[in-house]
């Protein structure tokens, strides 16, 4: 079988689902064919992607996997992407932990998938040059085992001659998808999570094109810290990028040493901003470092960066481990209920046995929040592990405001019982949470050896990204990561004010949430400057309109002053566009039926969000997506978590369908908004209330030129701020089917 070359791109693209023989219809790839080997690509490659080499047998099942990997298809393409993206960020080959690599020159080896779902092994290399060129050479498993250096003096197999194809196989896919541009039913492509920000542009290009805001923060002096705050479609990222390269520039005019991170909650967005970077025509720019938090911590840390350890890390970066510390403590939590919580019922506070007597999965999931933060804010935070004595270390711990309210003795013993449980269950599987990898990374650089090795392994300058994500642990590891012992760390923080971390992960059950990740007092960056963002690019001047109303009736946020937005100064640079309507339909039937009709009618002209607020209306919008999709007229995407928008290739133009909480960081030019509930009703505690016009203000927001808002009187109808909305004709009311 020839080799296959192709990109993480089109790797991604593979690893949503897409079957094999797929592949010739899909209008996301291209395959092409020459003697020597297949070509497969995107629409996003070009002349300098960095490729993909696959060394295919006859052995191989399908075309893109190994046999014995066929069953984990989706998995393992997406770690062969992510290894690719980690090589062209760092030019290093630093993996995971929990991938338990091997290294010989530029030969690593390390798992295909997960350890305990398969055993084997990718054997890849990194070719010489600037792109780092990526080949996966064959696979090993224990019934036939090779090393690296067996496999380095066997030879390899001939490679095909990259150079004198690339250039016409990229023309080749450029033509084929500028003919699928004019289709009448072309899909649609975006990008996962953060639409690139740079469109290609020079860094010199943007410097003319940016607000008067974003430019004033990169101005700025960077002699102390940055808050840099604004709403959904302000541009913080690309802000952010510029003032870490402008440092950059500004440093080499004068001939001065600098270093400078950058660091994100995600893989997926650090490969956003090192794209955007390199994307800005100045050449190399080895001054800047672009990585997820939890990498740095596995790179520095002495216990995680030499020998071969026998754990594993859950999760390749703090988001993806987060949520798969969530599911641990869910476990742990029934598993407990179930057991001996007889036992200490009775002495439990009356909140704390309500939360965890509660049979509703929203409450469940919110406490498994709070423990999440106590299990590594907390306790991990302070290096207590379970034993002899450890509890009392705990019980002494003063409670901060932000931490979980524990009001008895008892309750401070029930939680750390849980502690033990959910360590043990991690101990016995030898797995390791991505905030004990934090912990043990803060104790490093808390001694003397760092305080020292910092001055060379230090940053000048810290910027960060999705800042609000960041856990009170995380935020005290920021401070320690800069150069100077002697003064304050120069850190700038780019956030959305309206965007809750727990919000992120647990959907509507952060209307329960009593522990707080906004703030940890004891955590000092010295001065910090607040600067805000009020030009919106994203959406048009009557989007905004309709999301300023919104947020006055917003609830006051109990966030603190600095965490506000003042959206009376935010305005649209976009051109003007149609009003937002407010369709109302007589039941949920007919309001299916007319939003079927807005999106035959809306499809040809671009991307199509389907957005629902309440996520208990999630089951009847599923089906009326498969409804839709099987029409055959339509390309039909849903979401059904925050992880399926890191892993999906979306198209060019299509409908795609989620709750409007995992829409957050894609853009449509419409979103039609459904599944209000009643508002109005007795029963909507203030704090859900909230809750639903935040998700509403959200799906708004990921509009660029038209929203389209759907009730139906069998909920009720329309809620107060949009029927008010109406009255001072900032969206149009419209009268739905009545039958």
């Amino acid at each position: 079988m020839k080799p296959l070359v192709t990109s993480a791109n089109a790797l991604r693209v593979l690893a949503t689902g897409l079957a094999p023989e797929a592949v010739d219809a899909s209008v996301d790839l291209h395959l092409s064919e020459t003697d020597e080997a297949e070509y497969l690509v995107t629409a996003n490659d070009d002349l300098e992607t960095q490729r993909v080499v696959l060394i295919r047998d006859e052995g191989w099942t399908d075309k893109h996997t190994p046999a014995d990997l066929a069953r984990s298809r989706r998995s393992v393409l997406g770690r062969m992407a992510s290894f690719v993206d980690r090589v062209k960020i760092s030019g290093k080959l630093s993996l995971p932990r929990g991938w338990h690599q091997y290294k010989h020159g530029n030969l690593v080896a390390f798992f295909a998938v997960p350890r305990g779902a398969s055993e084997t092994r990718w054997i890849a290399e990194v070719l010489p040059g600037t792109r780092s060129d990526v080949v996966y050479w064959r696979t090993t498993t224990s019934d036939s085992k090779t090393t690296l250096e067996d496999f380095d003096l066997a030879g390899r197999p001939t490679l095909p001659d990259l150079e004198a194809q690339w250039n016409r196989v990229i023309q080749s896919a450029t033509d084929f998808f500028e003919g699928q541009s004019s289709a009448a039913d072309v899909d649609m492509y975006l990008p996962a999570l953060s639409q690139s920000p740079t469109k290609g542009w020079s860094y010199d290009r943007w410097l003319e094109a940016i607000s008067d805001d974003q430019r004033s923060f990169i101005d700025a002096p960077a002699t102390s810290s940055i808050r840099l705050r604004g709403p959904a479609g302000s541009g913080k990222t690309l802000a952010l990028t510029m003032k870490a390269i402008a440092e950059v520039l500004r440093a080499r005019q004068v001939d001065q040493d600098i270093r400078v991170l950058v660091t994100t909650h995600s893989w997926s967005l650090a490969t956003e901003i090192s794209e955007s970077i390199d994307s800005m025509s100045l050449g190399p720019l080895p001054e800047i470092d672009v990585f997820p938090l939890l990498e740095i911590a596995e790179n520095i840390s002495p216990a995680y960066a030499s020998s071969v350890s026998t754990f594993t890390v859950l999760g390749e970066d703090s988001f993806s481990g987060k949520q798969a510390q969530l599911d641990e403590i869910m476990d742990v939590i029934d598993n407990f209920v179930e057991g001996d919580w007889v036992t200490y019922r009775a002495k439990a506070s009356s909140e704390l046995r309500s939360r965890l007597d509660s049979a509703n999965e929203q409450d469940r999931s919110a406490l498994a929040w709070d423990l999440l933060v106590e299990f590594g804010s907390v306790i991990g935070a302070a290096a207590i592990f379970p034993g002899a004595g450890s509890d009392t270390r705990y019980f002494q711990i003063p409670r901060a405001p932000w931490m979980l309210p524990l009001s008895s003795r008892a309750d401070l013993e029930v939680v750390f019982l849980l502690y033990t449980r959910f360590m043990e269950g991690l101990e016995a599987r030898s797995l390791m949470t991505s905030d004990q990898v934090l912990a043990d990374f803060l104790s490093h650089l808390e001694t003397h050896a760092w305080n020292r090795s910092r001055k060379d392994e230090g940053y000048d300058l810290v910027f960060v990204d999705e800042f609000h994500l960041f856990s009170p642990l995380e935020r005290q590891v920021l401070h320690y990561l800069t150069r100077d012992v002697r003064s304050y760390p120069k850190i700038f923080m780019a956030l959305d004010p309206r965007q809750s971390p727990s919000e992120s992960f647990i959907g509507i059950a952060a209307d329960h949430v009593q522990s707080s990740t906004n703030f940890a007092p004891e955590i000092s960056f010295g001065e910090v400057t607040n600067l805000e963002l009020t030009r919106i690019h994203r959406f048009t001047p009557q989007i905004l309109e309709l999301i300023k109303h919104i947020h006055l009736f917003f609830p006051t946020h109990n966030l603190g002053h600095e965490w506000d937005i003042d959206f009376s100064k935010v305005e649209s640079t976009k051109d003007d566009g149609p009003i937002p309507t407010l369709t109302t339909s007589e039941s949920h039937n007919s309001e299916e039926t007319d939003i079927y009709r807005v999106i035959r009618d809306v499809y040809p002209h671009g991307r199509v969000a389907l957005a629902v607020v309440d996520t208990r209306q999630w089951p009847r919008f599923t089906n009326l997506a498969h409804q839709i999709s099987q029409s055959g007229r339509y390309h039909v995407a849903s979401i059904t978590g925050r992880g399926d928008v890191d892993g999906l290739g979306y198209r060019r133009r299509g409908l795609l369908v989620g709750p409007a909480e995992y829409l957050a960081g894609l853009q449509f030019e419409t979103v039609i908004v459904a599944g209000i509930p009643d508002l109005q009703a007795p029963y909507v505690a203030p704090n859900e209330k909230s809750r639903l016009l935040s998700l509403l203000y959200l799906a708004i927001s990921r509009a660029e030129r038209d929203v389209m808002v759907f009730v139906n009187e069998e909920d009720g109808g329309a809620p107060e701020v949009l029927l008010q909305g109406i009255s001072k004709r900032l969206i149009r009311g419209v009268r739905g089917s009545f039958v």
